[in-house]
């Protein structure tokens, strides 16, 4: 069922010209003005040594939430930033009925790096499920959004037209996917990566936006990670399921939420996404549950 919020196309039309604008003007005034321009006192170390934020992740995150808070009066504001600073308040604004899910650079490592595979994001959210997802990769102004239940289309920035996006899948010789198993016991993590390079190709991007726009677009055909974020994986999950692709929590199939918990696994079909599972993952119930 359409969700009312986004029932009428004025009113997504509205929306995806308000995000548009938000993306560019942040992109515009904040990331690509630090980007290759960072020194060591702009980065700072968060959860372990191999996950980062930098001046521009904070700057960018505030930008887009002071102009978000704008629009759509009853909506709540997560973003990635803020979310690991203060995680109680997170927490608490997981259970609010309509929220906006930001992360401001998506890949901030492979930003950090001078990687090109970085990304802004920006979802709303309707009792736990996305219903509007929006990802902008900036140094070559691609442009991807869904609405649930519409569908998923790239925007071009310079003509303002939309064009529906649908996965056709040809039959392959070889299945190419990307992600990771960060999140996952380490007990089970050697198994699953061991699983996954015997019977895929798997190439790495740092990016779950990223792998979004590599998987709409054909070039790979799945996408799993150990651990879901609210952030990452609502455009993912949206955006994916509305090109046609295949799109579940990989212990028992279940859909994605932001409240989820445990590994993801998406795909460009529902044949990939079942092939690719048991190999992955083990059949067994026992080491299903233990996954998270």
């Amino acid at each position: 069922m359409l969700s009312k919020i986004i029932n009428s196309k004025s009113i997504r039309n509205e929306i995806l010209h308000f995000v548009v604008n938000i993306l560019l003007d942040v992109n515009e005034k904040v990331v690509l003005n630090y980007f290759n321009k960072l020194t060591p006192k702009d980065i700072d170390i968060k959860s372990s040594t191999d996950d980062f934020v930098s001046i521009a992740d904070k700057k960018s995150e505030d930008y887009i939430s002071k102009n978000l808070s704008n629009f759509l009066d009853n909506a709540k504001i997560i973003g990635e930033e803020t979310a690991f600073i203060d995680k109680e308040n997170f927490l608490n604004l997981l259970n609010e009925p309509l929220v906006w899910v930001i992360d401001p650079i998506d890949g901030t490592k492979n930003y950090i790096n001078g990687n090109e595979n970085f990304c802004s994001m920006i979802s709303l959210v309707e009792h736990s499920f996305p219903i509007a997802s929006f990802i902008y990769k900036p140094l070559q102004r691609q442009f991807i959004y869904a609405f649930k239940d519409i569908g998923a289309f790239i925007f071009d920035i310079e003509t303002k037209i939309s064009t529906k996006l649908n996965l056709e899948v040809d039959p392959l010789n070889q299945i190419i996917g990307s992600g990771g198993t960060k999140g996952i016991p380490e007990v089970f993590r050697k198994s699953i990566l061991s699983n996954l390079r015997s019977f895929t190709k798997r190439v790495f991007v740092g990016s779950a936006g990223i792998e979004t726009m590599m998987l709409v677009t054909n070039k790979i055909q799945f996408v799993f990670h150990g651990r879901v974020t609210p952030w990452d994986h609502s455009p993912l999950d949206l955006i994916i399921k509305e090109s046609g692709g295949c799109v579940y929590m990989a212990r028992y199939k279940e859909e994605f939420n932001i409240k989820s918990k445990g590994p993801i696994l998406a795909a460009t079909n529902s044949k990939i996404w079942d092939e690719v599972r048991e190999i992955a993952i083990p059949k067994s119930n026992l080491y299903r549950k233990r996954l998270i």
